[in-house]
C-alpha cells in the first residue's frame, strides 16, 4: 500500500486583512481624485470665486479642524465596535464574538473617513499660497461636506452598535448565513443506492498538511485518475486533518495507468481555522453555541428559545434539501465515492446532542426542544427520509430519559410526555 509524502502547510487565515486593504485604498484613491478635481474647477472656472467665503488663511484652519474632526469620527468608530463586544461579552462565548468584529458596516465607515481625510489633506496641501486671497468656492464646501458627513457618520455609528446588541439579530444573522452556506452546498452529480467497496490493490493517499478542510475539488480528483481508477474519500469539509490522516483510497479497475497521488491530495484545500462560509456543520454549530452557552452559563431562556426556533428552520430546510454525497464518474470509468459526506442525520443528531443536556433541566426548554423536533420530522415525514424520522425519534426518548435521570417535577414530567407523544404520533 503506498502512501504520498506531501507536506504542504495550511494557509493562513485571511482575517480579512484583504477586504479592510481594498476598501482603504479604493476609498483613497477616490479622495485623491475627488480633491484634484475640486481643485481644478476652482481654478479654472471659480477664478476668482463668485462668491468669497473667507480667506485661504481662514479655510486652513477650517481643513485643518476638519482633518483633526475625521480622525476622531474614525477612532470613535473602531471604538464603539468595542464597546459591543465587551457588553456582548457575558452573553456569548469568545468565537460567537468575533462576529461582531466582522462587520461590513464598520469597513465601509473606516474607508470613508479615510477618503475624507485624503480629499481635505490633498487640498490643504495645493491650495494657493498666498494667505490673503479668497479661499476656493468648491473646494471650501467641499470640506464642509465632508465635515457634515463624517458627523452623520458618528450617529450612524451609534444607532448601528446599538442595533448590533439585538440577540434576535445576531441569532438570526447565525441562521442567514448556515442558509446561505446550504445554497452553496454542491449538488448531487451521481444517484447511488449502494457503494461498492475498494478494489484490491489500494493505494492510500494522505492529507497535503495539516488544518480544517475547508472544500474539496472532485473534478481535479476525477481528472488525476486513470481510465478505469475508483476514489473512495475518507475525509468531508470541516473535518481536521494531519500529515498521517488519509484522506482517501484509490483504486484501478483495470491494469496499467497511473494515478497522480499529489493531485488527489492538493484537491483537497486546508485552513488553519474553519470557516463558516464553507463548513455547513460549523455554521449550524455557531448557531447551536449560542443556545448552549445562554442555557448553561446564564440560563438565558429566550434567548435558548430565540435559537431553537431558528436552528429548527434551519435543520428543517436541510432535511427537505437534502446533502447530497460527492459521488461522481465519467465516461471512461473514472469513480469518486463519497463514504463520509455529513448527511441531514449527523447535523440533527449533533445540534440535539448538545442542547438536549441542559434543555432536560428545564420544562420550558425541553417543551422548545420537543417542538423544533417536531417541525422536523414533520418535513422528514415529507420528503419520506425515514433515516432523519429515526434519529428524532431517537432524540425524543433520550430527552425524556434525561429529564427523568435530572428530577424534573411529575407535573413537567407529564406535560413533557404528551408533548412527545405528539411529535412521535403526528399522523
Amino acid at each position: 500500500m503506498k502512501k504520498n509524502h506531501n507536506r504542504q502547510r495550511a494557509p493562513l487565515s485571511t482575517l480579512r486583512i484583504g477586504k479592510i486593504s481594498m476598501a482603504m485604498g479604493i476609498a483613497m484613491a477616490i479622495g485623491l481624485c475627488v480633491g484634484l478635481a475640486a481643485l481644478t474647477v476652482d481654478a479654472t472656472f471659480l477664478s476668482p470665486p463668485p462668491i468669497e467665503l473667507g480667506t485661504v488663511a481662514d479655510a486652513r484652519v477650517l481643513l485643518g479642524a476638519v482633518i483633526s474632526g475625521l480622525i476622531t469620527v474614525a477612532v470613535f468608530g473602531l471604538w464603539m465596535r468595542t464597546v459591543v463586544v465587551g457588553m456582548m461579552a457575558a452573553h456569548f462565548s469568545p468565537r460567537t464574538l468575533l462576529i461582531f468584529l466582522d462587520d461590513s458596516f464598520q469597513r465601509n465607515l473606516l474607508a470613508f473617513m479615510s477618503a475624507g481625510i485624503v480629499a481635505v489633506l490633498v487640498i490643504l496641501l495645493r491650495m494657493p499660497t498666498e494667505e490673503r486671497v479668497a479661499a476656493p468656492l468648491l473646494s471650501t464646501v467641499l470640506v464642509v461636506m465632508i465635515a457634515l458627513a463624517a458627523m452623520a457618520g458618528v450617529l450612524l455609528a451609534i444607532q448601528h452598535a446599538t442595533r448590533s446588541l439585538s440577540l434576535p439579530e445576531l441569532v438570526s444573522r447565525l441562521a442567514e448565513n448556515a442558509l446561505e452556506v446550504l445554497d452553496r452546498h454542491p449538488k448531487a452529480r451521481l444517484e447511488l443506492s449502494q457503494v461498492p467497496p475498494p478494489t484490491t490493490p489500494t493505494q492510500t493517499v494522505l492529507s497535503p498538511g495539516t488544518g480544517w478542510i475547508t472544500a474539496i475539488d472532485i473534478d481535479q480528483m476525477r481528472k488525476a485518475l486513470p481510465v478505469g481508477g475508483v476514489i473512495h474519500l475518507r475525509c468531508r469539509v470541516g473535518v481536521f486533518v494531519t500529515l498521517r490522516h488519509p484522506i482517501a483510497f484509490v483504486s484501478l479497475t483495470e491494469d496499467g495507468g497511473e494515478i497522480d497521488l499529489d493531485a488527489v491530495a492538493k484537491a483537497v484545500t486546508l485552513a488553519r481555522t474553519r470557516s463558516t462560509e464553507k463548513d455547513l456543520a460549523f455554521a449550524v454549530s455557531q448557531l447551536v453555541d449560542v443556545g448552549t452557552f445562554a442555557l448553561q452559563e446564564r440560563w438565558d431562556t429566550a434567548t435558548a428559545h430565540e435559537v431553537m426556533v431558528h436552528l429548527g428552520d434551519v435543520l428543517a430546510e436541510i432535511v427537505d434539501r437534502g446533502l447530497p454525497p460527492l459521488h461522481d464518474k465519467d465516461a471512461d470509468g473514472r469513480c469518486i465515492y463519497d463514504e463520509t459526506c455529513w448527511g441531514a442525520v449527523d447535523l440533527v443528531r449533533q445540534c440535539v446532542e448538545r442542547l438536549r443536556g441542559p434543555a432536560a433541566n428545564d420544562p420550558e426548554v425541553a417543551q422548545h426542544l420537543m417542538q423544533m423536533l417536531h417541525l422536523i420530522r414533520q418535513v422528514a415525514k415529507d420528503r419520506t427520509s425515514t433515516a432523519v424520522i429515526s434519529e428524532v425519534d431517537l432524540q425524543v426518548e433520550l430527552i425524556l430519559k434525561l429529564a427523568t435521570t435530572n428530577g424534573m417535577l411529575a407535573h413537567d414530567r407529564q406535560r413533557l410526555e404528551r408533548e412527545a407523544k405528539i411529535v412521535v404520533n403526528d399522523p
